[in-house]
């Protein structure tokens, strides 16, 4: 089975990425949506074909304290995943403007989502960074990164078995 952090990405490529009913997209990227930080964008994509959007992880904290029962059963991981939704377009008079439509767009579509398989994960945004690309390029490329803070559940692997002859290290080291 996959990762969960794979799932997760994925499942917000394909919410970012996928079409409406309707053949319309939830943002101005289209399917340009990679789970990836480093995604096939070029400045010369970005002319042509318009904005894209990168999904990828900044980070993830895990709840030790919270990992097991009293009796030391195993329970679940409590995971804090920091993702981050970064938006690039083509720089310009209006890279701004542009920039923050595509995070009004990022949010709008992401404001309900629950995520397949995680159900019970919560989803807060807690920071945009914004900037502009003006080194090794010819153009400026315009940047804005939203960056979510889920918090989710995984099932965690079991202790060893305590009752096991050769688990007695303290008084019977083997």
């Amino acid at each position: 089975m996959a990762h969960p952090r794979k799932l997760i990405r994925l499942a917000f490529k394909n919410r970012l990425a996928l079409p409406l009913p309707d053949g319309s997209f939830r943002t101005a990227a289209g399917s340009r949506v990679y789970a990836s930080r480093l995604a096939p964008v070029s400045e010369e994509e970005l002319k042509e074909d318009g904005p894209a959007i990168l999904v990828y992880a900044r980070m993830e904290k895990y709840n030790a304290d919270k990992d097991y029962g009293v009796e030391g059963i195993a329970t679940n991981v409590e995971r804090e995943l920091t993702l981050v939704t970064e938006a690039m377009t083509l720089g310009g008079e209006t890279v701004d403007d542009k920039l923050d439509d595509m995070a009004e767009e990022m949010e709008a579509a992401l404001s309900d989502f629950e995520i397949p398989g995680f159900e019970t994960a919560r989803i807060r945004l807690i920071e945009s960074d914004i900037d502009v690309i003006t080194e090794q390029v010819k153009r400026p490329v315009g940047a804005i990164g939203l960056v979510w803070q889920i918090n989710y559940r995984t099932a965690w692997r079991a202790r060893s078995n305590v009752d096991a002859p050769d688990y007695d290290f303290l008084n019977n080291p083997t």
